[in-house]
């Protein structure tokens, strides 16, 4: 009876392992997955916040809704955006 017993639970451990090998190391929600999504959350969670930085520091929102030529101004400047018949040269420092 106490041999049936330990082998029960040496065999539900084993199951226990299997089955957490299966979930962290092979399946297609392994832990190597999760860690690069929630690097990559990070990532852009820092682009947005730099993002609204540095819309903060320059114009106000209300600014840029009720004046067309500073959003347009914002949008040239931020954005490179362009007129149809222009041409922008954007210079990278390095």
């Amino acid at each position: 009876m106490r041999l049936k017993r330990k082998w029960n639970i040496l065999g539900a451990i084993l199951v226990l392992i299997i089955g957490l090998v299966l979930i962290f190391v092979v399946s297609n929600n392994n832990y190597k997955v999760h860690a690069e999504l929630n690097k990559k959350t990070k990532y852009l969670q820092n682009n947005i916040t730099k993002a609204k930085n540095q819309v903060n520091n320059s114009y106000t929102f209300q600014e840029l809704r009720t004046d067309s030529f500073l959003l347009e101004k914002y949008t040239r400047e931020q954005l490179n955006w362009q007129k149809e018949d222009e041409d922008v040269f954007i210079f990278v420092y390095e």
